[in-house]
């Protein structure tokens, strides 16, 4: 005869033998158990604790509700476009950009002079006989660099101060050519802007080469930019741009903008490029044999590619008739709103379908678990329950 013992002290349970009492009452031990199923360690609902759930999810802190995924939903739920690029297209619409060689107050300018016969910066020297006996006109020719001033003008010798911010390198070459006429035979003048602090974006962040970029007649665009300085060493799916104009910032992931998009804006002077590291990604929990956080790895991605990446449910655990997306979003008035998308992988037109349900950044992927599940726990303590009085009937036998 086997006495067990209860995790209570001294307490004993009545001996277990093959009798018809010891009999009845191991089937007593086992229907206790598995009334207790719902109590046992589980990592996920079952199908049916989630379909009781929502019966009072009104209630809830955050309420929510069930939708079951088919071509009705999908239909309605393409990717949304993200709200930086409608930004971007407005800005595009927005003021054009002006002449490149538009001279800025703190550019820096080369202003070359040119002169025949009596020289202001050639001297006075003799000229030497031409063929014909008459004299050759002496040439000189003076180059200067100039900043231009806070006030916008520059300084020229002979001439003084001259106002150059706002205007182009050959009005400001024309006025200064008729300034010096008073001084000079027949002077010519050439200006050019060698570098320019206003003229230039500035591009930060997880580029190879930050820092400022003037801007050229060519009318960089965004992506322009960020590819004069050296593009990143970070995958395109994982960064983020954002473009600084005046009081206006946009952020947007950088894989959604197009070469010919119109969020490829057209840059100004003035505007702040930066890239950031950001890791759109979907949570994976339930009957699965990986809990884990997926990255997207691509500009978009489906429910069935999800399911995939996250190794799918587990055979000897899961439901397959119950996966769930859940997902938090705001709708037009700013107010939160839950949904849990519910997927029957037994159907065989639910993987077209999933193929057509857009993944979003922060989604939750569930795997129901099986109600049979809960059973095997039970026997298995049970089982185990049994298992040292068996053990020691064997031994003493």
């Amino acid at each position: 005869m086997i006495y067990l013992r209860s995790h209570a002290p001294s307490r004993l349970i009545r001996p277990v033998s093959d009798t018809m009492g010891g009999k009845a009452f191991g089937i007593s031990l086992l229907a206790l158990a598995l009334s207790g199923c719902a109590t046992l360690p589980s990592n996920a609902p079952t199908v049916g604790q989630i379909h009781k759930a929502v019966q009072t999810a009104a209630q809830a802190p955050i309420p929510y509700s069930l939708v079951r995924i088919d071509a009705d939903v999908v239909s309605h739920l393409a990717a949304p476009q993200n709200p930086g690029l409608m930004q971007l297209a407005a800005l595009a619409t927005g003021p054009q950009p002006e002449r490149a060689d538009l001279i800025r107050r703190g550019d820096t300018l080369t202003v070359t002079m040119f002169e025949i016969g009596v020289s202001l910066f050639g001297g006075n020297t003799p000229s030497a006989a031409a063929v014909d006996g008459t004299r050759a006109p002496t040439a000189g020719t003076q180059t200067l660099l100039l900043p231009v001033r806070e006030d916008g003008n520059i300084d020229l010798p002979y001439v003084g101060a001259v106002q150059a911010a706002g205007t182009y390198p050959e009005t400001l070459s024309e006025t200064i050519k008729q300034r010096l006429r008073k001084f000079s035979e027949s002077p010519d003048v050439v200006v050019n802007i060698t570098d320019s602090l206003k003229n230039a974006v500035y591009i930060g962040g997880a580029v190879n080469h930050a820092g400022r970029l003037r801007l050229t007649a060519a009318h960089e665009r965004l992506l322009d930019a960020l590819a004069v300085a050296g593009g990143s060493p970070l995958d395109v799916n994982e960064l983020q741009v954002t473009l600084t104009r005046g009081p206006n910032t946009v952020s947007v992931p950088l894989n959604q903008i197009g070469a010919g998009d119109p969020a490829n804006v057209t840059l100004l002077p003035g505007d702040r490029l930066t890239l950031e590291r950001i890791r759109p990604s979907y949570t994976v929990f339930g009957a699965t044999d990986r809990v884990s956080q997926v990255p997207f790895e691509a500009r978009t991605v489906n429910l069935a590619e999800a399911l995939a990446r996250a190794a799918g449910p587990a055979d000897s655990r899961a439901n397959p008739r119950g996966v769930y997306v859940f997902r938090l979003e705001q709708t037009a008035d700013g107010k939160p709103r839950a949904i849990i998308y519910e997927l029957n992988m037994l159907r065989p037109d639910t993987y077209f379908i999933a193929q057509l349900f857009p993944m979003r950044d922060k989604d939750v992927v569930l795997f129901a678990n099986s109600s049979t599940n809960a059973i095997q726990k039970a026997l298995g303590l049970v089982s185990q329950l049994f298992s040292p009085a068996v053990a020691v009937r064997a031994v003493t036998q």
